[in-house]
């Protein structure tokens, strides 16, 4: 049963990341150049709240609360409550944009504005039926909202309309797969318990969104650095032979909310040795197949990919298909960390990750060279996931005991 909910879990992962791939793709259909950037800088305010959230509410509750009978009603309304906390700050953020913005510009960031609340608490509630093992809830949700909205986001754009409306096609099935989520759930958000939920938790909320941010702190700040030795086009081809690994993101994402529940209603007996090893080996079954498939594609798929950029980008292939190789034991570790209650560990090991892939990129890219600067990452990543397989060699887990009492819920 366990190995069936991974599957529905991990094919909800593929489903609202291929939803969201194409409603940018219809986005960017209908926009203009000008309207598309202004789109860009809204969504991507929008993502990091997002991951924001994910980090402070979601991996909260998976890791504290995915043994069975733990997540009650009242705890989840308080989960969604600690993400309206999120969401009013994001949406906040946008609505400060549209007012910076031009008259041209405002009503797009408006409409940004006035989604961002639902996509949140949509997202959050996906994690609730993760963490009470019914992800077919979780798929269900999703495939409503990716249907529907991509369906009239289509059709309008057909029709001929503009951005914002598509825009708020999009919100509409968040706002609609929400709703029936909520009723799935039997819940509301409660603010007040969410604000008491993430003092109770804090313990365990902030240090997960301490690491995000530091990640993608440092990840934003190496992009733009690279920018003085490499260029604009340096910068591009690294960012274009990321993309074509991108599909492993997916698969490393739903390793956080399809495996860590299983871990932690399994620590303690066998099943938990078992599952990690399950894990690993169809991880790395997955980024071997796609490495090769990349490492292998003709020039004239790569072009049709990435056009022009393919010549710069294809000289890369190795070093990312080594990074991506890399990231399965750094993401198993993770999760292993994340269900063992480890913290410290996999603040350290995210941590030297952060730094190195600042670092490392940015002192080999002083060659002028992008595949220099590629190693760079790639070592990054194979440096941090050593680090965290030395400290479990060192035996620095904390003993059952411990982690047991860092298990028991917080409400």
């Amino acid at each position: 049963m366990s190995g069936f909910r991974r599957l529905v879990t991990f094919t909800d992962q593929g489903v609202s990341s291929i939803s969201n791939f194409v409603a940018v793709a219809v986005a960017a259909n209908v926009a203009t150049t000008h309207d598309f950037g202004q789109f860009s800088l809204a969504y991507a305010g929008l993502l990091l709240f997002l991951g924001g959230q994910r980090a402070l509410v979601g991996e909260t509750l998976l890791v504290r609360y995915s043994r069975t009978g733990e997540l009650t009603r009242r705890i989840a309304g308080a989960g969604l409550g600690a993400t309206v906390l999120v969401a009013v700050p994001a949406a906040l953020l946008l609505l400060g944009a549209a007012l910076l913005a031009g008259p041209e510009d405002a009503g797009l960031w408006l409409v940004m504005a006035a989604v961002s609340p639902f996509v949140l608490l949509q997202d959050s509630i996906r994690y609730l039926f993760i963490c009470q093992a019914r992800p077919a809830r979780a798929l269900l949700i999703d495939s409503i909202w990716a249907v529907g909205s991509i369906t009239a986001m289509i059709l309008t754009a057909r029709a001929g309309g503009d951005l914002m409306l598509v825009l708020i096609w999009w919100g509409a099935g968040a706002a609609v797969a929400l709703t029936l989520g909520l009723v799935l759930a039997r819940t509301v958000p409660g603010v007040v318990p969410g604000a008491r939920w993430l003092w109770l938790n804090r313990d365990f909320a902030f240090r997960y969104l301490a690491e995000f941010l530091t990640l993608n702190a440092s990840t934003f700040a190496v992009l733009y650095l690279l920018v003085f030795p490499l260029g604009a086009a340096g910068v591009g081809a690294l960012r274009a032979a990321q993309l074509l690994f991108s599909p492993l993101n997916t698969v490393f994402s739903a390793i956080k909310t399809a495996v860590i529940p299983e871990l932690v209603r399994t620590r303690g007996t066998a099943a938990f040795r078992k599952r990690l090893l399950e894990t690993l080996g169809i991880v790395l079954a997955l980024s071997l197949s796609w490495g090769t498939a990349v490492l292998l594609l003709p020039a004239s798929a790569g072009e049709f990919v990435l056009g022009d950029t393919w010549r710069n980008a294809a000289e890369l292939r190795w070093p990312y298909a080594l990074q991506y190789l890399a990231m399965v034991p750094y993401t198993v570790l993770l999760a292993y960390f994340r269900a063992a209650q480890a913290n410290r560990l996999s603040t350290l090991m995210r941590g030297i990750l952060a730094a190195l892939t600042l670092a490392l990129p940015l002192g080999l890219a002083l060659t002028g060279s992008a595949v220099a600067s590629a190693w760079g990452f790639a070592a990054a990543v194979a440096v941090a996931a050593v680090c965290g397989l030395l400290a479990v060699r060192a035996g620095r887990l904390r003993s059952g005991r411990t982690a047991d009492a860092a298990l028991a819920p917080v409400d």
